[in-house]
């Protein structure tokens, strides 16, 4: 079977949790994030934003006491309702991002990212410590209550995207997300 998918994203993703706020000036839209990159961010909407709308997105970081406004872009559209385990919304490209902001955001994915490999290490035990995975829960607490090989899949499948792969940077934004 041909496999017709090209990947075009210059940055992993990271899963991503938080409410923020797109708009166009005219249009907003307030949603759920569902992941993060260095270059952009995934909103879950059933009311998207035309692709290639510009605005600003507003958005706060865990642990940081302040929300970040970037300029940015309708990227892609993902919008099927007849498909349940498609989450519909929209990709939004940062286009115009401070160096505080971009360094803010480098900072949390290189966080997220050494938490997710430092939880593999543990659960690549035979029977990993309790106490151990629970501390990883503090910065990722999205994996709290999954059982244990809901849990490794999970956290080997996100480490996947860590593996070498020359399409994706892990350096600062300036292309798609």
């Amino acid at each position: 079977m041909k496999n017709n998918f090209i990947e075009k994203r210059m940055f992993y993703r990271l899963p991503f949790e938080e409410t923020l706020l797109m708009t166009d000036g005219s249009h907003t839209v307030v949603g759920t994030a569902l992941n993060i990159s260095r270059g952009g961010l995934f909103l879950k909407s059933l009311q998207p934003l035309p692709l290639d709308s510009r605005g600003h997105v507003t958005f706060l970081l865990p642990g940081h006491p302040k929300s970040l406004c970037i300029k940015a872009k309708v990227a892609h559209l993902v919008f099927d309702r007849q498909r349940a385990e498609v989450d519909c919304g929209m990709g939004l490209q940062f286009v115009e991002i401070d160096s505080s902001h971009q360094s803010l955001i480098d900072a949390f994915i290189d966080k997220e990212k050494e938490a997710y490999l430092s939880l593999q290490r543990v659960l690549k035990e035979r029977r990993p410590i309790v106490s151990e995975i629970e501390k990883h829960f503090k910065q990722l607490p999205e994996l709290q209550g999954l059982e244990l090989s809901s849990l490794r899949y999970k956290v080997n499948r996100i480490c996947t995207i860590f593996e070498a792969d020359p399409a994706l940077k892990v350096g600062g934004a300036g292309g798609k997300s």
